[in-house]
C-alpha cells in the first residue's frame, strides 16, 4: 500500500488516539488502525468507522460512562472579557 498524501509505503498498524467531540467535551478513543510513518496519515477500514460513530452516537445519548483523566481549562482572552464588560 502507498501513502495517498506522501507516497510512501511506510505504513503499518499502529494505535493511536482519536479525538471524538461532542458539544465541548473531547473524548480520547484509542484505536488499531493503518498509519503512514512519513506523514502520520490514518487510513479506517469500515469496521473502525462503524465504531467510531458508534460511539459518538451513544455519547451523545450519554449511554456510555467516561473516565475523566483531566481537565480543559480556558484563560480568558479579549473576546470573553469583551462579552463581561
Amino acid at each position: 500500500m502507498k501513502c495517498v498524501i506522501c507516497s510512501s509505503q511506510d505504513i503499518e498498524k499502529k494505535y493511536v488516539d482519536e479525538e471524538i467531540r461532542v458539544k465541548n467535551d473531547v473524548i480520547m478513543v484509542n484505536i488499531h488502525t493503518l498509519v503512514c510513518g512519513s506523514c502520520g496519515e490514518r487510513y479506517y477500514d469500515r469496521h473502525t468507522i462503524k465504531t467510531l460513530e458508534e460511539i459518538k452516537e451513544n455519547l451523545s445519548c450519554k449511554r456510555i460512562k467516561l473516565d475523566v483523566i483531566g481537565s480543559v481549562l480556558r484563560f480568558p482572552g479579549k473576546a470573553d472579557n469583551a462579552a463581561v464588560s
